[in-house]
């Protein structure tokens, strides 16, 4: 017989792996292997402490973010050669030991766009343009865009400038006196304001710059109020920029951070402790071509840990987050832009041998010869050097600077929004810049409705008939414009005269970014009724004595006068006189009869817009004449 016995213990300790902690790095001086400063806002998720064997659940992003960079997970490895976690929904099973989870952070298309696609343009003048040829064959020295065209000096004819289609045709060909006497080194031109834009000198001017006007092809000077262009050297005169709210600049030559001006550190106007930095100052503008004017506007430090970059610099250009910086036929850097502390690199690809910040990309993708594959050889470019951007493309330009009147135009990518990359860039005007209303509209009549993309606050900043309108804010990202005085087409109070009425609008967003949009609003003619006031008469009318009669229309015309019904001989058809809306029309009246008379006219005007009219009754004792004949 065998008896079984179940033994229960209650109490005893079960065992467990011991606890170990993940934490989270934000990695904000490394991007892939390459160590790279940079600036991360927000905060990291909490350490946690995870026995061995259980599952951690990964931390989300929150609020993190580094400037310039988009967020792509945490990897077990700082360079990012180990496992990535995507942030929020992964998990893993926690091993024997700690770990620490780095943010991964990517460079964004829009920062990276040399050596990744585009296409090359080869400039023709298939429409046989005059002077045409002056452009083809010619090279390309400084190259800029107004959003739909192309401008180029030709290397080969420095004293002209070449309007092409973004397919590279010629559209036109203008002679600019002065400007083959401009110096090589100052060849970059940007476009802003009805003007093309570009440095003076080498070495001796930095309060003024040239600006060709698009008006009339003149070159003309334009005076830098409140502040000079940065001092370069060389080739670094070449640089000139355009930022998309209009605003333009250059850029200086590196300085060491111990005899930066602004001292060393990390806020505004600070250089950051064993880094380089150079001051790229901006300018606004206001105005248009010839009656252009400047005003400046605030400097942005870009910060660097390379001294000698650089050392034969060919251009700037910007989208209003990142600035690209080229070097001759060779690399380029892109620094994210910051205005409250310096601005870092978020790509760097000199062209040197090594493209510093990689995210799965090799250095084939930093060269500027070969801008849509990055490689270093298999022909594109002969001499790429001169930089530009078409704002209104969204797309990047690099001119050949030899012989071949090519240039690349980039692939359209505009800058991420999000946390950490600062607003920069000035609100855009979703609405026309041209508008139509009838004449005698009232003063609560909206002339216009100006939008914008952003909240911003809307202001008439200039123009020259800003002082006749008003402007009513709708919402935190439109307006409406009136006039102050009900506008009449027959007379017009704008500057022209010619009942089109100019005014500049500010957008100002809440980062203190600023777009500019000049409008117009024209005002039609619409049939109106004319007036015609009853005859008068100046004193007693006395039988057989010759008396004015006078009325007051409000439209020039023919006017016919009647006396009882009866048409006043030699009174058929009297021209007025005067202005608008001022006019008389007189007639002289010798009465026969005495007697109590009717006196009315009526006018036929000679605009047709305007209908005819009749007077009312002008009555009159003619008297007995009391003088002899």
């Amino acid at each position: 017989m065998f008896i079984t016995f179940i033994l229960t213990l209650v109490g005893l300790p079960v065992a467990h792996g011991a606890n170990f902690n993940v934490t989270y790095n934000a990695n904000s001086n490394y991007v892939g292997a390459f160590s790279q400063s940079g600036i991360t806002t927000g905060s990291l998720p909490a350490t946690t402490s995870v026995a061995q064997g259980a599952t951690v659940n990964v931390g989300a992003q929150g609020n993190l973010a580094r400037q310039g960079f988009t967020f792509a997970g945490w990897n077990t490895a700082s360079n990012g050669s180990g496992t990535t976690y995507a942030a929020g929904s992964s998990s893993f099973v926690m091993g024997g030991a700690n770990v620490t989870l780095y943010a991964k952070w990517e460079i964004p298309v829009a920062a990276r766009l040399i050596g990744n696609g585009g296409s090359i343009i080869q400039v023709v003048n298939s429409n046989s343009v005059t002077d045409g040829g002056k452009c083809i064959a010619a090279g390309v020295r400084g190259i800029t865009s107004d959003g739909t065209h192309i401008y180029f000096r030709p290397s080969t004819n420095l004293g002209y400038i070449c309007k092409v289609t973004s397919a590279g045709v010629v559209v036109s060909v203008h002679q600019v006196v002065g400007l083959e006497n401009v110096a090589e080194q100052s060849i970059a031109i940007v476009y802003g304001n009805g003007c093309l834009f570009l440095r003076k000198d080498a070495s001796t001017t930095f309060n003024s710059i040239y600006c060709i006007a698009l008006s009339n092809w003149s070159l003309i000077t334009v005076a830098l109020n409140g502040s000079t262009l940065p001092e370069g050297s060389f080739w670094l005169y070449a640089n000139f920029i355009q930022f998309p709210d209009g605003r333009i600049g250059s850029v200086g030559t590196s300085v060491a951070s111990n005899v930066w001006p602004g001292g060393e550190g990390t806020g505004a106007g600070k250089c950051p402790a064993g880094m380089y930095c150079k001051t790229l100052r901006l300018f606004s503008v206001s105005g248009s071509g010839t009656n252009v004017t400047t005003s400046y506007s605030t400097d942005f430090i870009l910060a660097d840990s390379a001294a000698s970059w650089p050392s034969d610099d060919h251009g700037i250009a910007t989208d209003g987050t990142y600035l690209y910086q080229i070097r001759h036929a060779s690399g380029y850097k892109v620094w994210a832009l910051r205005s409250d502390g310096p601005s870092y690199l978020v790509f760097n690809g000199d062209g040197t041998g090594s493209c510093g910040a990689p995210t799965g990309q090799t250095g084939t993708l930093c060269t500027i010869t070969y801008p849509i594959n990055g490689l270093s050889s298999g022909g594109a470019l002969v001499n790429s050097t001169f930089f530009g951007r078409a704002h209104g493309l969204n797309k990047y330009l690099v001119g050949d600077y030899d012989i071949t009147s090519k240039f690349w135009l980039s692939d359209a990518a505009i800058p991420p929004d999000g946390p950490g990359n600062p607003d920069v860039v000035a609100p855009s005007y979703t609405s026309t810049d041209t508008f139509t209303v009838a004449e005698n509209i009232a003063t609560t009549f909206n002339a216009a409705t100006v939008i914008v993309n952003e909240s911003s606050t809307l202001t008439i900043a200039s123009g020259v008939d800003r002082l006749l309108f008003d402007i009513i804010r709708i919402d935190t990202a439109s307006a409406y414009i009136r006039f102050k005085a009900s506008p009449d087409f027959e007379g017009p109070t704008d500057s022209g005269g010619n009942n089109i009425y100019n005014i500049t609008i500010n957008a100002t967003d809440l980062a203190g970014n600023i777009g500019i949009r000049a409008i117009n609003i024209s005002v039609t003619n619409v049939n109106e009724s004319s007036s015609t006031s009853p005859p008068a008469v100046s004193g007693n009318v006395y039988k057989g004595v010759v008396t004015s009669l006078t009325v007051m229309v409000n439209t020039p015309g023919k006017v016919r006068f009647f006396m009882d019904g009866k048409r006043i001989s030699g009174c058929l058809a009297v021209s007025t006189t005067g202005s608008y809306p001022n006019y008389t029309a007189s007639c002289s009246w010798k009465p026969t009869v005495t007697a109590r008379h009717s006196v009315t006219a009526t006018l036929t005007p000679t605009d047709n817009t305007f209908s005819a009219s009749a007077s009312q009754v002008g009555t009159f004792w003619v008297l007995k004449r009391t003088t002899l004949r």
